[in-house]
């Protein structure tokens, strides 16, 4: 992990979960805080905290689905900090369902901030990171659903898939261009945040139609209330925050939140498709976080 002590940090999904989590973290550190979010008034709450804490910090509500934001939010923290240390590439939202069932606009939101925004948020900041010629770090964020098998919520699945690959072939990149940048990509298991209330920013151009019957369904009803429970039934934040960081020391560039090693579903996965064997579903433990 690099020092990051009067250095800046820009993150999106600042306004809870684990942007807020990496947004105090990096506070106690010493670091100078960008902070975006598309949710206003709890990025005000955060950027009020993290300054009670005595960190400098400027906030910007965006939406990382759209490319133009993402970018005015790079310039602005590089223009502000002058030098940025690390990048958490993080907002991400869900919704869950049958594949063949939902909506078009619910593959265009979660793939617009899940996928996309990734991809925007690595165009905007890497090529000035690259320019300012000092060590630093960027960390997507994934899940640990991006690199196992399920079928609660193929949208969100399939997605942090994509995020890892990215991640993959973003580090490949940076050191075939000799940078002088590190890129991880974070892969939680269930952690307590509000992911399983994505739906409260939502944009109107991309809410469901209320007449879509697949929403009345006990299908997504059940869908949606296995994603919630996992969700609230995950570990503590600030445990999260902790191996974040600890695997940051450590220079791994899979950091995840599970306690055991090797990932016992991970493992699973690797050997189906080693073996040529159909996928199946993912099985939460309420007694496994």
């Amino acid at each position: 992990m690099i020092d990051i002590k009067g250095r800046g940090v820009a993150i999106t999904g600042a306004a809870s979960g684990f942007g807020m989590g990496f947004a105090k973290r990096c506070a106690q550190m010493g670091a100078k805080l960008a902070l975006a979010d598309i949710e206003g008034p709890a990025l005000e709450k955060v950027e009020a905290e993290i300054r009670a804490m005595g960190a400098e910090v400027f906030s910007m509500v965006i939406d990382t689905s759209k490319p133009e934001q993402m970018e005015a939010f790079a310039q602005k923290t590089f223009a502000t900090y002058k030098d940025v240390g690390v990048f958490f590439n993080n907002a991400g939202v869900e919704v869950a369902g049958t594949i063949w069932e939902m909506s078009a606009k619910d593959w265009q939101w979660v793939y617009g901030v899940n996928v996309l925004g990734m991809a925007y948020g690595i165009r905007s900041f890497i090529p000035k990171m690259i320019a300012q010629d000092t060590e630093a770090i960027i960390i997507n964020t994934s899940s640990l659903a991006g690199l196992v098998q399920g079928n609660i919520s193929p949208i969100y699945f399939s997605g942090k898939h994509a995020v890892v690959a990215m991640t993959e072939s973003l580090e490949i990149d940076l050191r075939d261009k000799k940078t002088k940048i590190k890129s991880y990509v974070f892969c939680p298991r269930f952690v307590k945040t509000n992911l399983h209330l994505s739906n409260r920013n939502r944009p109107a151009e991309f809410q469901n139609d209320p007449a879509d019957p697949y929403y009345q369904t006990e299908d997504y009803k059940q869908k949606q209330a296995l994603m919630t429970y996992a969700v609230l039934n995950g570990i503590e934040l600030e445990e999260s925050m902790d191996m974040v960081f600890a695997a940051l020391e450590k220079d791994r560039f899979y950091i995840h939140t599970v306690p055991s090693e090797p990932w016992p579903s991970v493992q699973e996965r690797c050997t189906k498709v080693l073996e040529n064997r159909r996928p199946g579903e993912v099985y939460i433990d309420p007694n496994t976080k």
